[in-house]
C-alpha cells in the first residue's frame, strides 16, 4: 500500500482515539487513508467532523449558531485551535461572543469553451450514416 499511494516509510498511523490532529509532517493522501480530512495544518477524523457537522445544524438558528462545550469535546482541542477551524471551514465569527455563521464556499465563475460553428465536433458526426 505504502508503494501504490508513493507514501514515505516514518509515516505512522495516528494512535486509536486521536480527533484531532495538527500537522506534524503528516502526508494528507495518508491521513485520508487514515480516515482524516485536512483543514490547512489540522486534520479531522471524518467520523467527528459528521458528528460536529450535526450539532452544528441542531444548534442553528437564523443561519447562526453558537459554540458550546460538547462541540469543542468531540474534537479534543484547545478553544484557539477551535475557533481557526471554524474560519478553516468557511465559518465566518459574528459579532456576538462564540457565535458562527456559515459563509459558504466561493462560487467559481465557469468558463464556457466556445466553438467556432465550423469546428464544432458534432458536426462530423452528424455527417456521418450511421444507422
Amino acid at each position: 500500500m505504502k508503494l501504490f499511494y508513493n507514501i514515505a516509510d516514518q509515516q505512522q498511523i495516528p494512535k486509536f482515539g486521536l480527533n484531532f490532529l495538527i500537522n506534524k509532517n503528516y502526508e494528507k493522501n495518508f491521513l485520508l487513508l487514515c480516515g482524516f480530512e485536512k483543514f490547512k495544518d489540522y486534520f479531522v477524523r471524518i467520523d467527528i467532523l459528521e458528528k460536529l457537522f450535526l450539532k452544528i445544524l441542531n444548534n442553528t438558528k437564523n443561519k447562526k449558531f453558537k459554540i458550546n462545550s460538547e462541540m469543542m469535546n468531540l474534537l479534543g482541542c484547545t478553544k484557539d485551535n477551535f475557533y481557526k477551524l471554524m474560519v478553516l471551514m468557511n465559518y465566518k465569527k459574528d459579532k456576538t461572543p462564540d457565535t458562527y455563521l456559515f459563509v459558504g464556499e466561493k462560487k467559481k465563475k465557469d468558463k464556457f469553451i466556445k466553438f467556432d460553428k465550423k469546428e464544432n465536433p458534432f458536426n462530423k458526426l452528424l455527417s456521418l450514416n450511421l444507422k
